[in-house]
């Protein structure tokens, strides 16, 4: 559940039309222009799998707010568009209901707007201390592991926490890591390369080494190339997103400058069908890395915002089985030959084209 909060001098918001994406009984009744004074205006967005203990955190939180600012009244605008991971509309619709009745019974007042329509709206923030404050309750770590699980396409969206893998389950409560900032994540998959590549024959499966942040596309390949000359017996299964043409010629020079490694299968390249989410893959470690937006215009390696680690052989395992399922474009495989390449890069310049 994801809270942003203003304290407003004032706001207002006005319904233009209802959403035509979500499902017609889950409408609130329209509303007109409704205007508010000295208010805390809060965004919220319901997340998969929240529950009445993530609302009570939020209770909490508007708790703790109040006993900073002042007592006022709350106001809150249902936003579904601040995370990927929106709830199901009948469960976001119960669990605003269900906001609205706590606080009223904890002696707040508190208004809830429209659920489900295009709004035109306007405030004006107070700018002083307290004035913005955003949260994010993420629940019990089988509630953050199974949403993991399901952006990934490992479990379908209407899997239940009770229903998680055995191996998962194992995961969620003991070994899976948080890593809050790129510099950790960084160590983390520096770590990882240096225990993988010191073992012998060792074998990675990576659309992530090393991104960069000035020249992208050279920074983003200088690991691979270290690699793939300092240790001659390490298997490297390469996604690549070859519809950017960087990437595309990346991989072409990676074909002309390591032509007995490609022929060998030292070196496996693919075109990868995933954008926003980065792999370092060994056979008993995981790192999964979420870029945030790149800053610049032209830029595909976007930093990184956070990091998800985990050393256990059976996640490995089944990490890897999705890697080559579902993340490696499957139209076209692994990509033998530099003629083959340069097919795959004209056929995906062709779909962009038409898109």
């Amino acid at each position: 559940m994801i809270l942003e909060c203003y304290q407003c001098s004032s706001c207002y918001f006005e319904d233009k039309r209802s959403s035509t994406t979500i499902a017609p009984e889950t409408l609130s009744p329209a509303q007109s222009r409704i205007e508010f004074k000295d208010v805390v205006l809060a965004f919220l967005c319901v997340e998969m799998y929240d529950s009445r203990e993530e609302v009570k955190e939020v209770v909490l939180e508007f708790e703790r707010l109040l006993a900073m600012i002042g007592k006022r009244p709350i106001v809150v605008c249902p936003n579904v568009h601040m995370s990927l991971d929106k709830a199901p509309e009948t469960l976001a619709v119960y669990l605003l209901s269900e906001l609205e009745s706590l606080l009223e019974e904890g002696g707040l007042e508190a208004q809830i707007v429209s659920f489900g329509y295009h709004k035109r709206f306007g405030m004006e923030c107070n700018g002083n201390i307290g004035s913005v404050v955003g949260r994010r309750f993420y629940g019990d770590p089988e509630k953050q592991f199974l949403r993991l699980l399901t952006r990934l396409g490992v479990c379908r969206h209407d899997t239940l926490p009770g229903d998680l893998p055995p191996w998962a389950k194992v995961l969620s409560r003991r070994q899976l890591k948080v890593m809050s900032s790129r510099k950790e994540t960084y160590r983390v998959a520096r770590q990882m390369l240096r225990d993988q590549l010191d073992s012998g024959n060792s074998e990675l499966w990576t659309c992530m080494l090393f991104e960069g942040e000035w020249q992208p596309m050279d920074d983003y390949l200088s690991e691979l190339y270290e690699i793939i000359e300092a240790y001659p017996d390490v298997r490297i299964h390469r996604a690549m997103n070859l519809s950017i043409a960087g990437f595309a010629n990346a991989a072409r020079f990676m074909f002309r400058k390591y032509p007995a490694v490609v022929d060998s299968g030292k070196l496996r390249i693919y075109n990868s069908t995933v954008s926003d989410i980065e792999f370092l893959l060994t056979p008993k470690e995981v790192l999964l890395a979420f870029p945030q937006k790149p800053k610049r215009k032209g830029s595909h390696a976007g930093e990184i915002s956070f990091g998800i680690y985990c050393k256990d052989a059976e996640f490995a395992r089944n990490v890897i089985q999705w890697y080559r399922t579902f993340l490696v474009d499957g139209r076209f495989g692994w990509i033998r030959t530099e003629s083959a390449l340069n097919e795959v890069i004209n056929e995906l310049e062709e779909e962009v084209f038409q898109k």
